[in-house]
């Protein structure tokens, strides 16, 4: 049973980012037409080392697969960089400076998402929120590589499309033209 509010109100827009309303979690989770808001970040660490997170086996989307630093949805009121800085410290107990990356048009098989990329540096320590994440560690990119390919790891579709676009890791693992609907241009910043 998943611990993730249902009800929770996703941003719901069109393929231009355009706001239509709100959208409950379970809807979005459920249509891949109905396309909303959502925001990753991914945390390095001096050596370049990338954290990453196993999410929580109560998650109602990929449960107990490996994730990149924190992820989430952008909910009603919020901009992409107020969710991207929410998402982190309600994850990880993190604040910090987080930089602007990338924003794509992803399909998977249940959902499409208009997904903000962030990038931040923090070296630890954590703090864990347990309905979220089971565990997380920093690995560097050929560490990664190396578990996804001999699979001693399975990353959620959002995560593999994530690192092979910023980290130009994993790249027979992941076919960009069959998840990356549409790229948005790096210029016009989140809104």
């Amino acid at each position: 049973m998943t611990t993730d509010d249902q009800n929770e109100q996703f941003i719901h827009v069109n393929e231009h980012d355009v706001i239509i309303g709100a959208i409950s979690r379970s809807k979005a989770h459920k249509n891949r037409t109905l396309i909303h808001r959502s925001v990753g970040i991914l945390i390095c660490n001096w050596k370049g080392e990338v954290y990453l997170h196993r999410r929580s086996s109560t998650k109602d989307t990929d449960p107990g697969k490996w994730s990149i630093s924190a992820s989430g949805h952008v909910t009603d009121g919020q901009s992409y960089e107020e969710a991207a800085k929410r998402e982190l410290f309600e994850e990880l107990g993190v604040k910090t400076t987080l930089t602007f990356l990338e924003k794509n048009m992803i399909a998977t098989a249940y959902e499409t998402e208009i997904a903000a990329l962030y990038r931040g540096q923090f070296e630890g320590p954590f703090l864990l929120n347990i309905h979220e994440v089971a565990e997380g560690r920093f690995f560097a990119p050929p560490i990664i590589e190396r578990m996804v390919r001999e699979g001693q790891v399975e990353l959620t579709t959002m995560s593999l499309v994530n690192l092979k676009r910023t980290l130009k890791i994993l790249p027979e693992r992941v076919d960009l033209n069959v998840y990356v609907v549409k790229t948005f241009p790096v210029s016009s910043p989140a809104l």
